[in-house]
């Protein structure tokens, strides 16, 4: 995962035939162990290493802890937990264990190879309106207000994922000899445009991340130089949706427009009811006791006009189908106000 998680403690480059070993070791261990792991794949040139990536299937693990497992076979210097990842040093050198779930393995094995393919990709997605990573392809469609999002995992099929964005699945399946052929690859995609890998274009947590990416740097440079191709300029996200639904064949559209309909019945909920129309009316009620008041106000109604006091969907039917007199009269007599 680019070899920077550790502080302070020093690591080095391992050549390919070091890096062979060590991971040949570490799958060992984690075998006898009855641990489910696998190693992405790297392009086949590659000359040095600065980190070992392994998968880890946290099925496997059952009840034993990653971390004191590392402790045990591996005896670090440092362990660095970011979410799923365990980053630790071995014979000068970093080790990151990446916990999977099950219903990712897969789909994390061809996202987690050939260094930051799986990223590169992931930018042209994002173009379309979907996020490509561990999980497979996803649709991640915001409401027109720009809050809300509605999303879908499509497919964790690599192959029809890559083919839908664009990209050449024979000659991904012959794998790639030189980092340039990485890049070669997502150049070729037919809806590869350069300007969406620039760092002015990402958000922060992905300027900031990418930045430190050597070969994401590297592939910048290499568009600099080799770039011969007209750009494919990205249309209307909505174009795309029905695109994946008539390609992957599942209902996307309708599940957006019944998704929609619900977020601007929630609006207009929020609308007749909210926190701000409580101080505007109850100066008194701020802060603790404001919260305190409508979590009463909402088990109440909840108990009286539904069958399951924890559960908000019958609160929200109360509130779209009263007008705002009533909403208030009752949140004044259930708070004693």
């Amino acid at each position: 995962m680019g070899g920077n998680a550790l502080k302070n403690i020093k690591t080095r480059r391992y050549s390919a035939i070091e890096y062979s070993k060590l991971a040949f070791q570490v799958s060992k261990t984690l075998n006898s162990l009855d641990i489910k792991n696998a190693i992405p794949l790297s392009y086949s040139s590659k000359e040095t290493y600065g980190d070992l990536d392994v998968l880890i299937k946290s099925d496997s693990l059952g009840n034993r802890n990653i971390r004191d497992i590392i402790i045990a076979k591996y005896n670090p210097h440092q362990i660095h937990h970011n979410e799923h990842i365990y980053s630790f040093d071995y014979k000068e050198f970093q080790i990151d264990f990446i916990l999977v779930p099950d219903a990712d393995w897969i789909t994390s094995y061809y996202y987690y190879s050939y260094n930051d393919l799986g990223n590169l990709i992931g930018r042209i997605s994002y173009q379309m309106g979907f996020r490509y990573g561990h999980y497979g392809l996803k649709l991640v469609y915001r409401h027109d207000d720009g809050g809300k999002k509605f999303e879908k995992i499509i497919s964790k099929d690599i192959y029809k994922i890559l083919d839908f964005l664009g990209f050449d699945v024979e000659r991904y399946k012959q794998g790639f000899v030189k980092l340039e052929d990485v890049f070669d690859f997502v150049i070729d995609s037919k809806y590869y445009n350069p300007h969406v890998f620039d760092y002015e274009v990402l958000n922060h947590q992905n300027r900031t991340r990418n930045k430190k990416r050597v070969n994401y740097a590297k592939f910048l440079d290499y568009v600099k130089e080799n770039n011969k191709k007209s750009n494919y300029i990205f249309g209307d996200k909505d174009m795309y949706v029905e695109m994946a639904e008539k390609y992957f064949g599942i209902d996307i559209v309708t599940q957006i427009k019944a998704w929609n309909k619900v977020v601007e019945r929630d609006k207009e909920i929020s609308a007749k009811f909210n926190g701000d129309m409580i101080m505007q009316k109850y100066p008194h009620l701020t802060g603790k006791e404001l919260g305190n008041a409508i979590t009463n106000f909402k088990f109440v109604i909840n108990s009286l006009y539904g069958v399951d006091s924890k559960k908000d969907d019958f609160y929200k039917d109360w509130i779209y189908n009263n007008d705002v007199e009533t909403i208030f009269d009752e949140f004044k007599v259930i708070n004693k106000l």
